[in-house]
């Protein structure tokens, strides 16, 4: 089976890729244009904007792929409310340029668009966990653009039939992740101590009195890939683990992984203002539907991403 991956050089498409590539698939990947050399070992790249149907059309004509799997994108929250307008354009006008393709170029590939968790924005307690039929109420740059991109899938469903499953993925962890995000910034702060000896370190962090739903993404890229071989297209699946966790506990958890004694300080400069104190979903119709189940505790995703962390500062020596 030939599979087509945009967003294959982040940190999901690694892994993605790679499972694609155990069930046998010939993968393919997506990425702008001269960051071919970025895909993954094993992963014919093919360079096209993503907002340039005709370009992404030629890539598809060429691929002819069986599976698609739309990733790509801005990723961080805080960066789309410095970049709202690049948030848009990849989240958005990405989208759209992809599903434009798919219409004219392979409207029978069955295709998992991959949204997220942050289109719900903010949920009030009582209406927790959050649903395929929870309202949509995006509190920042990323989430709306998202929203926007789930919404375009399900109207290229309906007006031209195509086969896209949307999933909306909540946090994930797990190695290759990089450091503009909490939990990976905590494990590189470790490893850059623990590799200049030092005997202890004060780590700094923005708000972790939040509470969100972390899965290993290597759990979330099988999800998406049980997605596009059983999802429902007239359905909306949430890849999630089903609870919360403070993102305190999680920090701390990776402190207690250290060689070395570990403070946490909260850095005024690195806090948001107006995040949802805590937000998780439910993966009852993806189980449902697919059989999927999270099944990686969530302390090996933690040890596995200080060991990345540490093997990747080993090698700036």
């Amino acid at each position: 089976m030939r599979v087509l991956i945009t967003g294959v050089t982040g940190f999901a498409g690694h892994h993605l890729a790679a499972y694609c590539a155990q069930q046998g698939c010939e993968v393919h990947g997506l990425v702008r244009p001269g960051r071919e050399s970025a895909a993954p070992n094993g992963v014919t790249a093919h360079g096209a904007p993503l907002d340039e149907p005709d370009a992404v059309g030629a890539v598809l004509r060429s691929v002819r792929p069986e599976r698609v799997f739309h990733l790509a994108g801005v990723s961080s929250v805080g960066q789309s409310f410095a970049q709202p307008l690049q948030t848009w354009r990849a989240n958005a006008a990405g989208t759209v340029g992809v599903l434009e393709a798919l219409r004219a170029a392979a409207p029978e590939a069955r295709t998992v668009v991959v949204t997220s968790g942050e289109v719900y924005g903010l949920v009030p307690r009582d209406e927790l966990p959050v649903g395929p039929e929870t309202p949509l109420r995006p509190a920042s740059p990323y989430g709306a653009s998202k929203a926007a991109a789930d919404l375009a899938a399900a109207q290229y469903r309906r007006s031209d039939g195509l086969p896209v499953v949307r999933v909306r993925a909540f946090n994930q962890i797990g190695p290759g992740h990089d450091a503009r995000f909490v939990l990976p910034n905590v494990a590189r702060q470790i490893a850059h101590a623990e590799r200049d000896g030092k005997a202890e370190v004060t780590i700094r962090v923005g708000n972790v009195e939040t509470r969100r739903d972390f899965s290993d993404v290597r759990d979330i890229a099988r999800a998406y890939w049980l997605a596009a071989e059983h999802g429902d297209p007239d359905r909306v699946y949430l890849a999630c683990s089903g609870r919360s966790h403070a993102v305190r506990e999680l920090v701390e958890r990776l402190v207690a992984m250290a060689r070395l004694a570990a403070t946490v300080e909260s850095d005024p400069d690195l806090r948001r203002e107006g995040e949802q104190p805590d937000l998780f979903g439910t993966h009852a119709q993806l189980s449902a539907d697919t059989g999927w189940q999270p099944e990686i505790p969530l302390d090996v995703s933690l040890r596995d991403t200080l060991d990345d962390w540490r093997a990747r500062v080993a090698r700036e020596e």
